[in-house]
């Protein structure tokens, strides 16, 4: 243990639970996408950046800061973050065990209020750590909320070791056991802002919203690239068209095909054809926020793996985004002879010219500084493509192309064209009118499936 500041006040004691960045041990989630260096790199970003936020925190509050680690030593973790810090090994055992070690020691040190945090939360700032700290005054305990369904942050008035003690640590209930839990024990309890934790490749859009990283070559956009992204689920058979479509990669061209768990091939056929293909999180949203994550490309293109991209499209695309439009997409050609599909065409070019609204099945493309100021795709089950779309009208004009994209009719042809279209536009009402995305995707998959 590295002795540290002696000065300081000991009644709040603020701990940063880290380990030691090693190759193949740290991110291990994002590796698949990142590679291994690439993933490691990440952690040590966040891992300066909390630790750096919580020296600044502790300076300016004058709490105790103690960094509790594993993996690595006192030594290299003080090479790395900084020989000023105190450095504690965390003992073995579960996250439960390492907690309650760590908060014992400060209560019998003389802490009166005691905050633990993770250094996965890049949202995490030090108004919500004073608030943290000020809500222990009234509160016995108090939580930070993670989206995915744990918490970033806990913090208590008096040592609770119960807290700890029979929680699914990892599972997406660690956050409600943990609030059941106090409540049992008649303790009071509040929740501050939910953030999220960066624990796979699509929360990474998060840390490259602010350039994060850019000066150490962390994500670097080459200029004049695209970034070709498609999200695909057991799209084997549709997936070659669409890659002959797209071309080859090239020093201009990058292809990223995140797969959402396909059983018949999806992902060799992707990789056969010189594509950056990974299996990620099911959810297109999800899937495309992954791909634009480890993106190089100045410009994102994000593509259904039915539809097919016309000839010389990337002149299209460049001339577009270099014109002063904010994003773009081609008119809509469906290859069904039907003629009800060719309403169904002009609906969708009509009202993607005139009220600027064009649908993921249009090949929606966007400057990835866009992408990332504006927060990327929301992680909604349904209606991710017109809620990014409904966004990206308030920053300026979207561009609809002369050249068309061509994409399947199977949708149409499974429940129909009038019934599909009614489905479709009822669920555009249903967000409109403010119902949940889970609802309208509830709706959507019971219709579709009558």
């Amino acid at each position: 243990m590295n002795p540290g500041p002696q000065s300081q006040n000991r009644k709040e004691s603020l701990l940063v639970f880290a380990r030691f960045p090693e190759l193949g041990k740290a991110k291990t989630r994002l590796n698949p996408a990142f590679g291994d260096v690439h993933a490691m790199a990440i952690y040590k970003q966040l891992a300066h950046n909390t630790i750096e936020l919580a020296s600044r925190f502790a300076a300016e509050q004058g709490c105790v800061l103690s960094i509790h680690f594993s993996g690595g030593d006192c030594h290299l973790m003080a090479s790395e973050f900084g020989r000023e810090l105190i450095f504690v090994e965390q003992v073995d055992g579960d996250l439960g065990a390492r907690l309650t070690r760590a908060t014992e020691q400060e209560f019998s040190r003389g802490a009166h209020r005691v905050v633990v945090i993770g250094t996965d939360c890049y949202g995490l700032c030090e108004s919500q750590l004073q608030l943290a700290f000020d809500t222990l005054r009234s509160q016995d305990v108090v939580l930070g909320p993670a989206t995915d369904g744990g918490y970033y942050l806990i913090g208590m008035n008096h040592h609770q070791a119960f807290l700890f003690e029979d929680i699914e640590w990892g599972s997406s209930r660690v956050l409600a056991q943990t609030s059941i839990t106090a409540r049992q024990a008649g303790k009071s309890l509040c929740l501050l802002q939910p953030l999220s934790d960066v624990d796979h490749p699509e929360d990474v859009v998060l840390m490259r919203q602010n350039d994060v990283g850019d000066a150490g070559g962390l994500f670097v956009s080459k200029a004049g690239r695209i970034s070709v992204i498609i999200p695909t689920l057991n799209e084997a058979v549709n997936l070659p068209k669409t890659l002959q479509s797209v071309g080859r990669a090239s020093e201009q061209l990058e292809i990223i095909v995140v797969d959402g768990g396909s059983t018949d091939g999806t992902l060799d056929v992707a990789k056969e054809h010189g594509c950056r293909a990974f299996l990620g999180n099911r959810g297109r949203a999800h899937q495309m926020n992954a791909g634009a994550a480890i993106a190089t490309g100045e410009t994102l293109l994000f593509l259904h793996a039915d539809t097919l991209l016309p000839a010389n499209y990337a002149v299209d695309v460049e001339r577009c985004v270099s014109d002063g439009s904010i994003a773009g997409a081609f008119r809509l050609s469906i290859d069904g002879p039907c003629f009800g599909l060719r309403w169904v065409e002009w609906g969708a070019n009509f009202r993607s010219q005139f009220f600027q609204f064009p649908y993921g099945d249009q090949a929606l493309f966007l400057r990835a500084k866009t992408f990332f100021g504006m927060g990327a795709y929301r992680p909604i089950s349904i209606m991710d493509d017109f809620d990014l779309v409904d966004r990206l009208r308030r920053l300026g004009k979207i561009q609809l192309l002369k050249t068309s994209v061509s994409t399947s009719s199977r949708r149409w042809e499974k429940k129909g064209i009038f019934a599909t279209t009614l489905i479709n536009q009822m669920c555009v009402l249903k967000y409109r009118l403010g119902f949940s995305p889970d609802s309208i995707a509830q709706f959507y998959h019971d219709e579709k499936e009558d």
